[in-house]
């Protein structure tokens, strides 16, 4: 009877605590869910992720659609430039929905507003680049053809026709020269000098980029064609046959280049009002696209705090922080490091700049040590080396920009002497003394003269042979002139040759004429002709020359260029290297989610409950062992 009662009291409390574990286990298990079913506890890195994604569309999209029309970009090209940038746009609409799924609708809506805008003015960018690029070309192809047509075969029927004429006007024995031979000599001169310069002016309407000055050439334009027209109309009642065949049929031509259907100046002005409405479309877009992105980087900054706030992610965050902080930074010192040097350039102010851009390089370096710290050594030692090379480029930029402005700015010094030079005292007693010529030869009167008039014979040998240089002066000039230009404004080395080859042909032709004015001159020229004429030769080839300065300033350009170009690569480098290190601290981030590393907690429970029932039945079986006689 006692073993039963024992056994009774031995069941009842192995119930009693087979029970309580149950219910512990229980209770356990609830918490154990409730626990891991709460969100906040952990980040959301999918958000982080989206937002990242979406910063970095922005900026795809901004380097696709803001790209300046070119005339190499043909149909094939744009169309396909189209179509993806559309698929981009679309992506971002795409990347939008994400996070509009991952609870930031408000900030998910007004970047959704602004990105139909950017589609709606990329459209009207991309539905104008055909237009503009074929108008591109083609004034490219027409400004290839004039320089064809004019060179080799305009101007040397009009310098053969003026020849021929001249020739038979100085070999023909015995017959006088009538006024009437003069002055259709005086006309086919200055034929040949409005060829010259309308060809030219055509062909800097053609290539015209500022719109500014559509005004200037198209006045330009017009008043040489004006000349060139009312020198056409008198030859073509002109009955003589000492003209070349082709020199009246081709200048016409060139005034319909500019007058005709589909002319330069059409051309120049549907051009440049195209490109001008580009520039005004890409600059809106460019201001959308930087609200876009601020938009988006705060949002990034946002999620990232998110991240920040739960503790065992606080290394993420940080480390997400230093790396965006470093790309601000970089934004901040690549603006510095590929800002090109000009004539107005403020050296006073290179001290502040030279002051920022040391800071900018310390910002990057300070967060790269973080990062650094953070485990991200492999990618950060390359980028380190770009940041010290990109840092040495800045500083021998800035190092060189004073000789560089200075050089600029005698380039723009030595241009406006020029143009005051030739037309103020130059191109003035150059016409003025073969317009007095010309009245002398047919009146026998000089204003030159002292006591106005001469004793010569009006159309002697001598004195036609003295226009006959004078019209070549003047001829001359403005190829000479404009050898002269080109020397100051170009910035291409492999030009210089070019530039001083034409100078130089110009400048051999005034030459020989200055010179045999210089000995039979007579006081029907200007006093001040034959050393004014020497002054300008001397711009091309005398002490401290303008090509001297061309070759002085243009290797101070290219190695500006250079260091330049070394900036930008090291700043695509360094973006890229942020990017590999924000997708690696991501990665880091996804490698935290506990139910990926760590046993579930209901399973560790329920282990608890089967061990503390085992362990109950096997105390209960030892004190029933104890308590019973038969097993001592």
């Amino acid at each position: 009877m006692n073993r039963l009662r024992v056994s009774a009291r031995l069941a009842t409390v192995t119930l009693v605590a087979f029970a309580i574990i149950a219910a512990s286990t229980a209770v356990a298990w609830i918490a154990v869910g409730d626990s891991a079913g709460q969100p906040d506890e952990e980040p959301d890195i999918g958000a982080v992720t989206s937002a990242l994604a979406f910063v970095r569309q922005v900026k795809s999209v901004a380097d696709a659609a803001t790209v300046s029309t070119q005339a190499s970009m043909t149909p094939e090209d744009l169309a396909e430039s189209r179509a993806s940038l559309d698929a981009e746009i679309e992506v971002l609409h795409r990347q939008l929905d994400a996070l509009e799924t991952a609870g930031y609708a408000q900030a998910a809506a007004a970047m959704r507003d602004m990105t139909v805008e950017l589609a709606r003015r990329s459209a009207e960018i991309e539905n104008r680049r055909p237009e503009l690029a074929e108008v591109r070309r083609e004034s490219e192809r027409r400004r290839q053809e004039l320089i064809a047509t004019t060179n080799w075969q305009l101007l040397p029927a009009s310098v053969a026709s003026e020849d021929d004429v001249f020739y038979r006007l100085i070999t023909d024995g015995g017959d006088a020269v009538t006024p009437d031979d003069l002055l259709r000599y005086s006309r086919l001169a200055l034929l040949t000098q409005q060829v010259d310069q309308g060809s030219v002016l055509l062909e800097v309407a053609a290539r015209q980029s500022d719109i500014a000055f559509v005004a200037t050439v198209e006045e330009n334009v017009d008043l040489v064609m004006y000349q060139l027209s009312d020198s056409l109309d008198v030859f073509a009642e002109d009955t003589q046959q000492d003209l070349q065949p082709a020199l009246i049929p081709l200048s016409r031509d060139l005034v319909d280049a500019a007058y005709g259907d589909a002319n330069l100046i059409d051309m120049m002005k549907s051009r440049l009002g195209l490109a001008a409405s580009e520039a005004r479309n890409i600059a809106a877009l460019e201001g959308i696209l930087v609200s876009l992105q601020t938009e988006a980087t705060a949002l990034l900054a946002q999620t990232i705090d998110s991240v920040g706030s739960v503790d065992r992610y606080g290394g993420i965050a940080d480390a997400l922080d230093a790396a965006l902080a470093t790309d601000r930074h970089l934004s901040a010192v690549a603006a510095v490091a590929t800002a090109r040097s000009a004539p107005t350039t403020p050296l006073g102010e290179m001290p502040a700049v030279r002051d920022a851009a040391a800071a900018g390089f310390a910002g990057v370096r300070q967060h790269l040590d973080v990062l650094d710290g953070a485990g991200h050594s492999d990618v950060v030692a390359p980028m380190r080396t770009s940041v010290d090379r990109m840092q040495s480029n800045v500083d021998n930029v800035h190092d060189g920009r004073p000789a560089l402005v200075e050089a600029l700015q005698s380039a723009a010094g030595q241009r406006a002497q020029l143009r005051a030079f030739f037309d103020y005292q130059l191109r003035p007693a150059v016409v003025s003394s073969l317009d007095n010529q010309l009245y002398y030869m047919l009146t026998g009167r000089s204003e030159f003269a002292d006591g106005g008039a001469s004793g010569s014979e009006p159309l002697s040998r001598e004195e036609l042979l003295r226009y006959r240089h004078l019209t070549l002066i003047f001829n001359s000039l403005f190829r000479t002139f404009s050898g002269l230009i080109i020397a100051i404004i170009i910035s291409e080395p492999t030009l210089i040759a070019e530039a001083e080859e034409r100078f130089a042909t110009a400048a051999h032709r005034l030459e020989s004429s200055i010179g045999y004015l210089e000995q039979e001159g007579g006081s029907e020229v200007h006093p001040q002709l034959v050393p004014l004429a020497r002054q300008f030769i001397a711009f091309g080839n005398g002490e401290a020359n303008f090509f001297d300065s061309l070759r002085h300033r243009l290797p101070l350009i290219a190695q500006e260029a250079q260091l330049i170009e070394s900036s930008r690569q090291a700043t695509l480098e360094l973006q890229a290297g942020i990017d590999t290190l924000l997708d690696d601290v991501l990665s880091d981030a996804a490698a935290l989610d506990p139910d990926a590393n760590e046993p579930d907690a209901r399973v560790i429970v329920l282990v608890i409950g089967i061990v503390a029932a085992i362990a109950t039945l096997l105390l209960a079986a030892e004190v029933s062992r104890r308590r019973d006689p038969e097993s001592v």
